[in-house]
Formats: structure tokens, C-alpha cells, sequence
């Protein structure tokens, strides 16, 4: 009987130790993809910042998205987290400072000077693409090695919020400023109406899978009321421009879909 319950209590204690370490894993994965839509939140929020002459509100939008990015940084480079060992670490690590410093020295021209300098604006609007993509590998690298898993709606609904995050950004690139106009900007695979293509596929399957469900079935349909009105400014971005709106909508829908998200990872995890 001692032998068959000590057996019991390691096995037990075993199940409990994997179970901690897959919710801190899938946590790691959590973390890395809101530092990727932080990455375009502060870059959208950048854009409206010198598009409405300084407007102290994105300045401390800004400052937000910086102490949330970081937040979570801290957390994906302590020792015991899984992300510690990865190669991509450092590149990203490297990326955030460059990308911090040429946001700070963007703003700092705009406020000193009134206007930003749209060579330093194109390095900023790059370096948010580099630090996007090194963020991505290591998400890949997580996934690839089985440290962390997710849903596949919850994966889903992430892959929306960062076209959401990427569309919105480039809007308030190309609606509150002329550099949006000249400059390349490479944030949107195909293009915003490519991606907006992508999103509305990506919506349908949700709000399929969601039926049954009243709240997420509300909260889908929130989501998609605001993408209609998003889907629609961006067709016409040089025409009756709302970057304020859009910039709002964008931040909300992003937030509803992490509640989504979150739903169907705890579903698939029972």
C-alpha cells in the first residue's frame, strides 16, 4: 500500500510539474505575441503623435506601449523562461534598443524642430519590421519545439490582431502625415486590402466557431461591427481620413480578439 501511494504522489506531483510548465510555456507565447502588436501599436501611435502636431496624448500612448513592451521583455529573459536560451533573443533584444532609440530621437526632432526628418522616420517604420520579424522567429522556434502549444482559433486570433495592429498603423501613416505618403512602407504583406482579405476570412471562422456561445458570440460581433468601419477607411484613407477612429477601433478590436483567444485556450486545454 506505501509502495502504490508513493507511486500515486509522484505521478501526481510529476502531472503537476508538466502542467506548470506547459501554462508557463504557453504563457512565454502569450507574452512574445503582445510584445509583437505592442511593436505596431507604438509605431501607429508615433504617426499620430507627429501627424497631430504633437499631440501629448500619443506622446503618452507611446509611453506605455514602451513599459508594457518592456514588462514583458523582462519576463522572456529571465533565467527559467523558455524563450532565455533562444538564438533570436538577442537579435530581439538588439532590435527593441535600436527601435526604442529611434523613437526617442523621432520625437525629440518633432518637438524640437516641428517636423520629423523622414529619413529617421523610414529607419524607425524598418527597424519596427525587423524587431516584428525577430519576435516572430521566436514565437515559430517556441511552437517548433513543442515548449509551448496553442489553439488553433486562439493562433487564429492572434494572426488577426497583428494584421489589425499592422493596418492600423499604416492608415495613421498614410492619413495623418505626407511622409506615408512618399515613403515605402513594407508593414503589410500584398498591401493593407490584402491583409484586410485575410482578417475578414480569419472573422468568418471565428463567428462560426463561436456560435453557441452568447458572450463570445457578442464579443465577435463587436469586433466585427468595428472592422466594417475599418474595412471601409482604408479603401478610402485619402478621402474623409479618421485616424483617431480608426486608431481607437484598432486597439479594441485587438483587445476583444485576446479575450477570444483566451477563451479558446482554456477550452482546448481541458
Amino acid at each position: 500500500m506505501i509502495k502504490i501511494s508513493l507511486t500515486a504522489i509522484s505521478s501526481l506531483i510529476l502531472t503537476l510539474l508538466l502542467s506548470i510548465n506547459s501554462h508557463a510555456s504557453n504563457d512565454t507565447l502569450k507574452h512574445v505575441y503582445e510584445m509583437r502588436t505592442i511593436t505596431f501599436g507604438i509605431l501607429g501611435d508615433f504617426y499620430m503623435f507627429s501627424g497631430l502636431e504633437g499631440d501629448s496624448r500619443y506622446n503618452r500612448e507611446i509611453e506605455a506601449g514602451i513599459k508594457r513592451f518592456e514588462g514583458h521583455l523582462d519576463l522572456i529573459t529571465q533565467d527559467g523562461a523558455a524563450t532565455a536560451k533562444l538564438d533570436t533573443l538577442a537579435n530581439t533584444v538588439q532590435h527593441w534598443q535600436t527601435y526604442k532609440e529611434l523613437l526617442n530621437a523621432n520625437r525629440t526632432d518633432f518637438l524640437t524642430q516641428g517636423y520629423s526628418n523622414a529619413r529617421m522616420v523610414d529607419k524607425l517604420t524598418k527597424k519596427a519590421s525587423d524587431l516584428n520579424n525577430s519576435l516572430g522567429q521566436m514565437y515559430d522556434s517556441l511552437v517548433a519545439s513543442n515548449v509551448g502549444s496553442v489553439s488553433k482559433l486562439t493562433q487564429d486570433t492572434r494572426n488577426m490582431g497583428l494584421i489589425i495592429q499592422t493596418i492600423t498603423a499604416e492608415y495613421a501613416a498614410r492619413s495623418t502625415s505626407s511622409l506615408g505618403q512618399v515613403m515605402v512602407i513594407n508593414i503589410n504583406e500584398g498591401g493593407m486590402d490584402e491583409q484586410g482579405k485575410i482578417f475578414q476570412g480569419l472573422l468568418n471562422q471565428l463567428k462560426a466557431a463561436a456560435e453557441g456561445n452568447k458572450k463570445l458570440h457578442r464579443v465577435m460581433d463587436q469586433v466585427g461591427i468595428k472592422w466594417v468601419f475599418i474595412a471601409k477607411s482604408i479603401a478610402n484613407y485619402n478621402e474623409n481620413a479618421v485616424p483617431f477612429i480608426v486608431n481607437t477601433y484598432g486597439d479594441r478590436i485587438t483587445q476583444n480578439l485576446e479575450t477570444v483567444g483566451n477563451h479558446f485556450q482554456t477550452v482546448a486545454a481541458k
